[in-house]
C-alpha cells in the first residue's frame, strides 16, 4: 500500500508542484493590491478621520431643521406576497418622515403580490402598486423602469414632484431616520449609499453570516477608499438614494430608460455612469452620528446564495466589462480591476484550498512512510516559490485579521471570532457562484438571449428580530 501511495505521489510532483506555483503566484499578486487599500484605509482613517468619513462627526439635530423635500422609495417585486405586506407595514409605521410615497413594481401575472400591496395602501395612501405593463419575470432594472414611469403618471394626476429616488427590496428593515439623512445629503451629492448590514442572527445559519462578514468588510472600509481613491462608489441596490434629477439627465442617453433593461445588476450600473460622468457619489457609515444602515436577511442555503452571487458576479465582473469596458483614468480602471478581479480570485481561492490539502497528504506520506528518501519536498528553503508560501502566509494572516476587525465593529468579538472559520464556506459559495455566472452568460451570448431576473426567496423578521 505504502509503495502504491508514493509512487502515486511521485508521478503527480510535477503537476503539485506547478500548480503550488501557479496558485502562491496569484495569491501573491492578488494579495498586494488588497493590501494597498488596506493601508490606504487606515492612514486615512488616521490622519484624515474627519475628512474621510466628515459627516459621521457633525451633530444629528442638523436633519432635524432642514425642510423635507418630497421622497420616492422605488421597491422591485416579483412573487413577493410573503413578505411585501410586512416590509411596506413596518416602513410606513416606522420611518420617521412626511414627505415620502413608496411605489411597488409588481406584474400583472403575479395577483398575490397586488393583492398584498393593495391592502397596505388602503390603510396608508403614499402606498402604491405600479403594475407594469408586461408580465414577469423581466429584469430588476425593467420592473424599475416602470416604477418610474408609474411615478411619473403620479406625479402628473397630484402635482407632486419628487426631488430624491431611494431603492429599497421588498424584504429591508428600513431605518427610520434614513430619508432624514437622503434629505440632508441631496442634492449636495448625487447619490448617497449608506450600510448594508444583514440582521444579527443564529451563528448557526451560516451561509447567512457569510454576507456579515462580507458586507462588514466592505462598508465599513473598502467603500471609503473607493470613494475618495476613485469616486466610484457601487450601489448596494437597497440604501441608495439618488438626485432624481441628474439619474433622469443620465438616462437620457438610454432611449429614457434610467436603468440598463438589460443589466442584471441594475444598481452597480447606473452608479458606474454617474460616476464616469463625474457625478458626485457618496458613501457614508454613521452620518450625524447615527447608526443607520439598511438590514435585512440574506439567503440562508447554500444553493439561493449561489444563485444570487452568480447574478452579482454576471452583472457587476461580465455584464460591464462587455457594455462599459475599461474606462476611466488609471485610478477607476483600479478600482474596475477590484470588481472584475473576482472571476478568476473565487476560482484560484478555492483551488488553493485543493492544492493545500493534496500538499497535506503528500508531505504526510513522505514523512510518515519514512519515504523522504524517494519524495522529494514540494516547498524548498530558499527557492521562489519558499519565498511565494512565506509572503502568501503572512497576506492571509493580514486578510484574516482584517476580516476580524471589521466583522467586530458591527456585530461584536464573537462573531469576529466565527468569521474566521466562515472563510471557507464563502469561498466555496463565491467558487460555485462564478462557474455558474461564467457558465449563464455564455450560454447566453451563444444563444442570443437575455438573461431574466431569478428571483431569491425573502424572509421578513418579526418585530423582536429587527430590533435586535
Amino acid at each position: 500500500m505504502a509503495d502504491l501511495l508514493i509512487q502515486f505521489f511521485r508521478s503527480s510532483y510535477d503537476s503539485l508542484y506547478m500548480a503550488t506555483f501557479i496558485v502562491a503566484t496569484f495569491l501573491f499578486i492578488s494579495g498586494f493590491d488588497d493590501v494597498f487599500v488596506d493601508l490606504y484605509y487606515w492612514l486615512h482613517h488616521f490622519l484624515m478621520k474627519k475628512k474621510f468619513n466628515k459627516f459621521r462627526y457633525e451633530t444629528p439635530e442638523k436633519i432635524y431643521q432642514l425642510d423635507e423635500k418630497n421622497v420616492a422609495i422605488f421597491v422591485p417585486a416579483w412573487h413577493e406576497q410573503d413578505v411585501i405586506d410586512k416590509m411596506l407595514l413596518n416602513a410606513c409605521r416606522t420611518i420617521q418622515y412626511k414627505n415620502y410615497d413608496i411605489f411597488v413594481g409588481v406584474y400583472p401575472n403575479d395577483p398575490a403580490t397586488i393583492s398584498r400591496v393593495e391592502l397596505v395602501s388602503k390603510q396608508f395612501p403614499n402606498v402604491h402598486a405600479v403594475v407594469s405593463e408586461r408580465p414577469g419575470p423581466s429584469t430588476k432594472a425593467d420592473n424599475l423602469n416602470s416604477i418610474h414611469a408609474g411615478m411619473i403618471k403620479w406625479e402628473n394626476k397630484t402635482g407632486v414632484r419628487y426631488d430624491i429616488i431611494v431603492m429599497h427590496d421588498s424584504e429591508d428593515v428600513i431605518h427610520p431616520l434614513s430619508l432624514k439623512i437622503h434629505n440632508a445629503l441631496i442634492p449636495e451629492y448625487d447619490m448617497v449609499q449608506m450600510p448594508v448590514f444583514p440582521l444579527d442572527t443564529s451563528h448557526l445559519n451560516l451561509v447567512h453570516w457569510t454576507y456579515a462578514d462580507e458586507f462588514a468588510e466592505y462598508h465599513t472600509k473598502d467603500l471609503f477608499v473607493r470613494q475618495h481613491f476613485s469616486g466610484f462608489v457601487p450601489s448596494a441596490g437597497v440604501g441608495t438614494a439618488f438626485n432624481r434629477w441628474i439619474i433622469e439627465f443620465v438616462g437620457t442617453s438610454y432611449a429614457k430608460n434610467i436603468f440598463r433593461s438589460g443589466a442584471l445588476t441594475e444598481d452597480y450600473d447606473l452608479a458606474l455612469r454617474l460616476a464616469l460622468g463625474r457625478a458626485n457619489l457618496l458613501f457614508t457609515y454613521k452620518p450625524f452620528g447615527i447608526d443607520c444602515a439598511t438590514r435585512g436577511y440574506f439567503p440562508h442555503a447554500m444553493k439561493a446564495s449561489i444563485r444570487q452571487k452568480s447574478r452579482w458576479i454576471t452583472g457587476i465582473c461580465l455584464q460591464s466589462w462587455q457594455t462599459i469596458g475599461w474606462r476611466g483614468d488609471a485610478k477607476f480602471r483600479f478600482v474596475l480591476y477590484r470588481d472584475r478581479k473576482a472571476v478568476i480570485a473565487n476560482i484560484i481561492n478555492f483551488f488553493a484550498y485543493v492544492v493545500i490539502l493534496y500538499l497535506i497528504m503528500y508531505e504526510a506520506i513522505r514523512l510518515g512512510f519514512a519515504a523522504y528518501r524517494q519524495l522529494p519536498p514540494i516547498v524548498i528553503k530558499g527557492t521562489v516559490l519558499w519565498d511565494l508560501v512565506v509572503i502568501d502566509s503572512l497576506l492571509m494572516i493580514w486578510r484574516i485579521m482584517h476580516r476580524f476587525i471589521t466583522v467586530r465593529r458591527v456585530y461584536g468579538i464573537w462573531a469576529a471570532i466565527l468569521s474566521i472559520f466562515r472563510l471557507p464556506i464563502s469561498n466555496i459559495i463565491n467558487f460555485s457562484a462564478t462557474g455558474r455566472a461564467l457558465y449563464q452568460f455564455t450560454k447566453a451570448a451563444l444563444k442570443k438571449k437575455e438573461l431574466k431576473w431569478e428571483k431569491t426567496a425573502h424572509h421578513f423578521p418579526t418585530a423582536t428580530e429587527h430590533s435586535q
